[in-house]
């Protein structure tokens, strides 16, 4: 990170100053003399007697503070001259600088800028601007602010809405507005921009006066969508918003035979699982094409339709249902109705207060493991499978063993798989278990043999299993990441 070197002028003892500051940083460009005379006070820089003009000119060019080192002399600097937010005294300064110097008219000037960014809910503040600046409310905010912080006294809750401990918490998190206020070079900023791209599409930023990053944002200006600029104490708050794709819904319908649905809203489309082996063609695109697993249908049933919207499509809001069950937002909908499937319009407003959509939580009789052993038939088989998916998971991401564990022996879940999601949140979904579930299949598929047979010649009902696995992975994925879960109920079709 850029260290940031105030220009200062001095009003005092300049060894006083260098000894209170210590290593902290900072370059001395003028000593201002004080005299007062009953209640007359004068400052002089070199021979020139000094207005409050001639020093917001001073530190408009020469320096950026005016640092007095004794507080009485501060004093009655104020009472003979215009405030200046630049003109502070060395107590002051010296605890600020070590967190990045900022005036409280920048803290106010900020609280401005948040509301005017239009429909404004929630902002993040990525370097624990508010937390530095000495307050401990907020004031009268129209946005909760969230904050991303480790160690923060209590009281910090009534500036923040919610304070998240490491960025991995709110990594997957949509917010209306970020902000950055440390002090960064051009690199150092286009990684952060890189590093939230996904959480926002406005960055409200503090630059400094004559630093690099206002040369290199006056200089670029195009690669963002807009750019505004509010000036203030030694700099500008810098409210920028980005480039961005438009909204491009892409919801995929899963089927392995003729799903018998003349139409479908928009947004959504048929993907026909399992193509390649596949005996009937139904018109549907196929899971066969471009960077795909299709031939793994047999093992993991629609799974492999996931992993081709994965790697095939850029939709920036994907995800996806069954040919007989799909999302609605119509409460207490039994009988199906196409009318009825959650539209793209609702999809992006969930997506804007939520993270994750995915079939309300279901409650049963007896756990998960039981169930996928019900289902296959063969409790040998599944103990095989669940011990090679064990090693694969350990062997890659070892810290979602205790959820995964909690998973398989519980009776809540998420079923069917089905989910609706932001791309980010999509893609790292997918890498996460494609990372472990196509090895531990191509193992048992290669490996496996129950009574002289391989997992392929077996009854599809047992082939099938890491299917049934690989589905009830995604309740193990939701347990260990920082999401805004919505529930929605589902509509079943009987007539297919």
């Amino acid at each position: 990170m850029a260290t940031y070197v105030p220009r200062v002028l001095i009003c005092g003892d300049v060894e006083e100053f260098k000894e209170k500051i210590g290593n902290k940083p900072a370059e001395i460009v003028g000593q201002i003399k004080y005299e007062k005379t009953g209640d007359y006070v004068k400052l002089f820089f070199g021979e020139q007697s000094l207005t409050g003009k001639d020093i917001k000119s001073l530190l408009d060019g020469v320096a950026d503070y005016l640092i007095f080192t004794n507080v009485f002399d501060y004093g009655c600097y104020f009472k003979k001259f215009p405030r200046n937010a630049q003109v502070i005294s060395l107590e002051t300064f010296a605890k600020k600088i070590y967190n990045d110097f900022f005036s409280a008219e920048i803290w106010f000037l900020l609280k401005e800028l948040l509301g005017k960014i239009k429909n404004a809910e929630r902002v993040l503040d990525f370097d624990a601007f508010f937390a530095k600046s000495g307050f401990h409310t907020k004031g009268d905010f129209n946005v909760t602010i969230e904050d991303i912080a480790d160690n923060l006294y209590p009281i910090m809750e009534n500036i923040y809405g919610k304070i998240y401990r490491s960025f991995d918490e709110c990594k997957f998190h949509n917010f209306n507005a970020i902000i950055l206020t440390k002090e960064r070079t051009p690199e150092e900023f286009i990684d952060v921009v890189i590093e939230t791209e996904a959480l926002t599409e406005n960055i409200l930023t503090f630059v400094r006066k004559n630093s690099e990053l206002e040369t290199w944002l006056a200089s670029n200006e195009n690669i963002f969508a807009r750019i505004k600029y509010f000036k203030g104490t030694n700099g500008a708050w810098y409210v920028i918003k980005k480039n961005v794709p438009p909204a491009d819904v892409g919801i995929y319908v899963v089927t392995h035979k003729d799903a018998k649905l003349s139409a479908l809203p928009k947004g959504y489309k048929f993907i026909h699982a399992g193509h390649a082996l596949a005996k009937n063609d139904f018109g549907y695109a196929g899971d066969d094409t471009g960077d795909n697993i299709s031939q793994l249908n047999t093992f993991l049933d629609e799974i492999t339709a996931l992993y081709w919207i994965w790697k095939n499509t850029k939709h920036t809001h994907t995800g996806f249902v069954h040919y007989r069950r799909f999302f609605t937002n119509t409460t207490n909908q039994k009988a199906f109705n196409r009318k009825k499937i959650l539209s793209a319009e609702e999809i992006l407003k969930i997506l804007s207060e939520y993270d994750f959509i995915v079939q309300q939580e279901g409650m049963s009789e007896i756990t998960l493991r039981e169930q996928i052993i019900l289902s296959v038939g063969q409790p040998d088989l599944v103990q095989v499978c669940e011990k090679i998916i064990r090693y694969h998971l350990v062997r890659t991401h070892p810290d979602y063993l205790d959820a995964f564990d909690d998973v398989l022996s519980g009776c809540a879940f998420f079923s069917c798989g089905m989910h609706i999601t932001r791309r980010n949140i999509f893609n790292a979904y997918c890498e996460w278990l494609f990372s472990f579930m196509l090895d531990a299949t191509e193992e048992i598929s290669d490996k496996l043999e129950i009574d002289g047979k391989s997992l392929g010649e077996m009854p599809h009902q047992c082939s099938r299993v890491m299917g049934h696995f690989a589905k009830r992975m995604m309740t193990v994925w939701l347990m260990k990441n920082h999401l805004r879960i919505k529930t929605l109920p589902v509509m079943f079709r009987e007539d297919v």
